[in-house]
């Protein structure tokens, strides 16, 4: 049966290297995946190169918009959203709220995916997403909230929060495993077409071989070169296709 998979990104790059490698698995599966992006990311791009006209800040946003819809396409999603909030800080109102339950609402995904639910001292944007997530579900799956007339969401709808980048500096536990290796290339194609830090691209790869350690410890697989790690944000009852 095919499943859809939802990732609610605090920035354009967010979603790559946090769960590329998992999108193309699911991707190249035949699955669904929605990717909705809040907010640019570019503000500390414009905190090194200094200030920024209005017409400069939005032709900057453009160029990173066109570099993360090419890495999205290498990735195989289905669809993309980017709702062009402030950000840094990132403050989703009530109405943004709303709006994001809505769209669960309308999704209604088998899983979701976005940032841990724990702390990230390094950037407080990715704290916001994950807090603000966990309400927009609260509202989506209350019988009480209107979201546009659209049907009450489950109530059981798994959520997972993909690794910081130095989780070191969080409290970020990994308690899913996912083997990436078959499409390890497609997640270094899109962060090569994003055009990331070659510093971070090759931490995160390096990450992944790591986690691919882990993944063999607790399973006893032979085979598993690459994995990306999840956080659980509560007990999973239904989980579908998401768990190979």
């Amino acid at each position: 049966m095919r499943q859809k998979m939802l990732v609610v990104s605090a920035h354009y790059g967010d979603f790559i290297w946090g769960c590329g490698g998992s999108i193309a698995k699911y991707a190249g599966e035949n699955h669904e995946v929605n990717v909705i992006v809040l907010s640019s990311g570019i503000g500390s791009e414009i905190k090194t190169t200094g200030p920024q006209s209005a017409h400069g800040e939005k032709a900057l946003k453009e160029k990173s918009w066109r570099r993360c819809e090419k890495a999205a396409q290498i990735l195989g999603v289905s669809n993309m959203e980017y709702w062009d909030m402030e950000e840094t800080p990132l403050r989703m109102d009530s109405e943004k709220l709303e709006l994001l339950a809505t769209r669960i609402r309308q999704l209604r995904p088998d899983f979701i995916l976005t940032h841990d639910k724990e702390q990230d001292r390094l950037n407080q944007d990715h704290t916001s997403t994950a807090n603000a997530l966990r309400t927009s579900y609260t509202i989506a799956s209350g019988a009480g909230a209107y979201c546009m007339g659209h049907p009450v969401a489950p109530r059981q709808t798994p959520m997972f929060g993909f690794e910081p980048l130095l989780h070191d500096y969080t409290r970020f536990t990994p308690n899913l495993y996912i083997d990436i290796s078959a499409f390890i290339s497609k997640k270094e194609l899109a962060m090569e077409a994003f055009d990331f830090n070659q510093l971070i691209t090759a931490a995160y790869t390096t990450k992944a071989i790591e986690r691919a350690l882990e993944y063999k410890y607790w399973t006893g697989a032979e085979e598993c070169d690459y994995a990306e790690a999840f956080s659980m944000w509560g007990a999973v009852c239904m989980h579908g296709g998401f768990v190979w």
